[in-house]
């Protein structure tokens, strides 16, 4: 297949995923071994009357940025790595013996440490990235604003006690950050911003909200932002069904926009966790998997210790690495991550490509699964550009 035949598909692909109405807008980038060989840009990063009545529509551009969900966790286990390859962390270190070596930073008095060491007996770091340490999948923390998270996730240890395999946990990640911070000595934001993304260039990344105007002339400054949901309709109705309440949910007449989606985040965390609340570019997003597609190399010299991006994206057990995913997403023995806002990132040492493909999933009527997208998308990329 020549590079103008793959284009041509590509481009058929995201066309016909604006029609069906699996995202508003889209931007893909894909680099082969650092070299950019494909951007572009579909349809909309804010649709009309998305802010309000007779608010104008802003096109996607291919510097928009994205909230990237889940996403986030690579940004945090790339902390992590750092961390263990500056000899500040051990990935096989127990979780009781860290959070008794943490329990200044983190302010846990003698009961809540052992409460915490007895539910995370069996768990070390490394657990935590590969989402095999049992803990329980989710819980809106926000419902007990107020109330620190270490003692959240005491009480939710002891209602569901960590059973062997993998769960896919937001909570392993949301304490993960705060490891970070009391191994940093920084804030999540400020401890990502001196681990991750100075050593790495990314000058677009960031927790905080874009400083930009949404919505805002594109001569006013780099790039747009994509919006994302209508008020949190989808959390809402998991807090119902837990039979919890909340009564602050954002405004759903309006598009969430330059905050992140993510509940625990936005309301308990105040925009920077462990698991979410990143907002990026497709450039700086493949410039993360960059490093691991290089070894974990940064400009020719080392940046994580010898053999730990490797590691990072080998299966350790049910498609997961060490915060990488592998399986069915990353076709040719690829791996990366997924975000619940529509973000996508593939690194394929095999074909030496990094995929970003970036979409507001949530900012249309009735959003749905955009697992076969990316799929057939990604599929397409390697074929048209792998080595």
């Amino acid at each position: 297949m020549s590079a103008a035949d793959g284009l041509a598909g590509i481009d058929a692909l995201a066309s016909r995923g604006l029609a069906e109405g699996a995202f508003a807008g889209a931007v893909l980038r894909v680099e082969r071994e650092g070299r950019l060989v494909c951007e572009e840009a579909w349809g909309e990063a804010v649709r009309g009357d998305a802010l309000g009545p007779g608010s104008a529509p802003e096109r996607m551009r291919t510097d928009t940025l994205f909230d990237l969900a889940s996403l986030s966790k690579l940004f945090t286990a790339t902390a992590v790595l750092r961390l263990a390859s500056l000899g500040e962390l051990d990935l096989a270190a127990p979780l009781p013996a860290l959070l008794e070596r943490f329990a200044e930073p983190l302010r846990l008095g003698p009961e809540l440490r052992d409460r915490l060491a007895r539910g995370l007996a069996r768990a070390d770091l490394a657990s935590l990235l590969a989402h095999s340490s049992g803990i329980h999948y989710w819980y809106p923390c926000y419902t007990r604003r107020g109330e620190s998270f270490e003692a959240v996730l005491a009480d939710l240890l002891e209602a569901h006690p960590p059973t062997g395999g993998m769960i896919y946990s937001d909570l392993n990640f949301m304490l993960l950050g705060r490891l970070v911070e009391a191994a940093a000595g920084l804030a999540l934001h400020a401890a990502v911003e001196a681990l991750v993304l100075e050593p790495l260039g990314l000058g677009r990344t960031t927790y905080a909200r874009p400083a930009r105007p949404f919505g805002g002339d594109a001569a006013a400054g780099p790039g747009s932002v994509a919006a994302t949901e209508y008020g949190n309709r989808v959390e809402r109705g998991m807090v119902a069904a837990l039979g919890l309440a909340f009564d602050a949910w954002r405004d759903e007449s309006t598009a969430i926009l330059g905050e992140p989606d993510d509940g625990n985040c936005h309301y308990y965390f105040g925009g920077a966790a462990g698991h979410a609340g990143i907002f990026s570019d497709a450039r700086d997003l493949c410039g993360l998997g960059r490093l691991y597609l290089e070894g974990g190399r940064v400009g020719g010299r080392a940046f994580l210790a010898p053999g730990l991006a490797e590691e990072a994206l080998r299966d350790r057990g049910f498609g997961r690495g060490l915060g990488f995913q592998l399986g069915a997403n990353y076709p040719s023995g690829g791996a990366g991550h997924t975000g619940f806002t529509g973000t996508y990132l593939h690194v394929n040492p095999g074909s030496g490509l990094v995929i970003a493909l970036l979409a507001n999933r949530l900012h249309v009527p009735e959003p749905r699964d955009l697992n076969p997208f990316r799929r057939e998308l990604s599929e397409a990329v390697l074929a048209a550009f792998g080595r």
